[in-house]
């Protein structure tokens, strides 16, 4: 179920920057907003609704057992473990940011959220909603609250994390392409969150990493009105 999931979410994300690049790419603005404003949202609504209907199909039907428990959404943590999961995954990201710096991408080097960027404050909208509230909530139910413990049923936990921080790092593949500083971060990124995972055996503060992670991504967009 997993698998099919993370392929369907792969194929989707592999369309949604195909298209974004045509219609991008054909100097067609009102079809570049048709996308943004119509297409994407769509996209992000029925993967996440299929994706939250597997999961509690598998949880609930065939494992049998409390929902928000068997994800490790229950207890939750205090408020200050929070925080600082947050501060953490912001400071990782500052420090991508700075290794971006001395290896810069290719001058050719577009990703899809550029283009996406370029239909204005509406985009920029969608951007947050899915990379700040709808992706570390889904992402880490799926990465680290099912894939992780099933793989530590059979391996310690180092390679267990090091097989979720590559699939992890794979899934993003349709957003950074093969520029190696933004998927050593990402996987940097998934080790630290399985790392969270095993220690506080809750799933709130890799939530609040993953949270803080993409967000200091968005600032400097969201300080730059949206422009590309």
């Amino acid at each position: 179920m997993l698998g099919l999931f993370a392929l369907v979410q792969l194929t989707a994300s592999l369309a949604t920057a195909a298209l974004l690049r045509r219609w991008s790419g054909g100097g067609g603005e009102p079809d570049l907003a048709f996308v943004v404003r119509i297409a994407l949202p769509v996209v992000l609504a029925c993967s996440h609704t299929a994706g939250w209907l597997g999961v509690w199909w598998l949880v609930t039907r065939r494992h049998r057992q409390p929902f928000l428990a068997a994800l490790g959404l229950a207890p939750r943590p205090e408020p200050r473990a929070l925080v600082r999961a947050l501060l953490a995954g912001m400071a990782l990201q500052v420090a991508v940011v700075l290794l971006a710096t001395l290896a810069p991408p290719p001058p050719d080097f577009r990703s899809p959220i550029e283009l996406f960027l370029k239909a204005g404050s509406w985009a920029l909208a969608v951007l947050f909603v899915a990379a700040i509230l709808l992706a570390p909530l889904l992402e880490e139910v799926l990465f680290r609250g099912l894939l992780l413990p099933t793989l530590r049923k059979r391996l310690a936990f180092i390679p267990a994390a090091l097989v979720v921080s590559v699939l992890f790092a794979a899934a993003h593949t349709a957003q950074t392409g093969t520029y190696w500083p933004a998927l050593l971060g990402i996987g940097l990124c998934g080790f630290a969150l399985a790392w969270l995972r095993e220690r506080s055996r809750t799933l709130w503060p890799a939530i609040a990493f993953h949270a803080g992670f993409n967000l200091t991504a968005f600032l400097p967009l969201l300080a730059l009105g949206g422009r590309a």
